[in-house]
């Protein structure tokens, strides 16, 4: 092969590989923009919503459905360690969608790499989501309350590696 064939093969793959998008190229990144929730925002409202139920129970009236759910894309064993009070497992809510049908989905991972690929892919399907970008870090360092699955307080927080570090009073589980 001659110097010009080598030139002409590059340019040629230089040129397909600028034609069109990466994500297009390797379908690995999908162009779908998801709305995000911050922290303080879905502390408030969890806190609404548990204050409504609460004042629901006490009155003897029926507990006000949530317009929203939040949904822990973890893995199990992530999730046996604590979870975002409120929150139900992707399985959980893959298994019931239809009793979520018309709520705004919040998933939350660890960092939210995870909970942003499972928000496209819902938000593709029609889903109205709303990606917790920071995800269960962000709850910590914001030192709000964990619980386990069972719904008992607790102070362990999964972090999926040794390289996230969590506030003092908070206890860094990797295994």
């Amino acid at each position: 092969m001659n110097k010009r064939s080598v030139i002409g093969i590059f340019a040629f793959a230089l040129f397909a590989t600028m034609a069109a998008p990466s994500h297009a190229q390797f379908g690995l990144f999908s162009r779908t923009k998801v709305e995000t929730i911050s922290t303080s925002d879905l502390h408030t409202l969890l806190t609404k919503q548990q204050k409504a139920e609460a004042e629901a129970k006490k009155a003897g009236v029926k507990v006000p459905q949530a317009d929203f759910v939040v949904v822990d894309v973890r893995s199990a064993a992530e999730i046996k360690v604590s979870v975002i009070p409120g929150a139900i497992t992707k399985s959980q809510f893959e298994k019931e969608r239809q009793r979520y049908k018309g709520r705004t989905v919040i998933p939350y991972c660890t960092v939210g790499g995870r909970s942003g690929a499972y928000a496209k892919q819902l938000s593709k399907n029609g889903v109205k989501v709303k990606n917790y970008e920071g995800s269960i870090l962000d709850w910590v360092a914001a030192e709000l309350q964990l619980v386990t699955l069972s719904g008992q307080p607790t102070n362990r927080v999964h972090t999926y590696s040794d390289r996230y570090q969590v506030p003092a009073k908070y206890q860094r589980v990797t295994e």
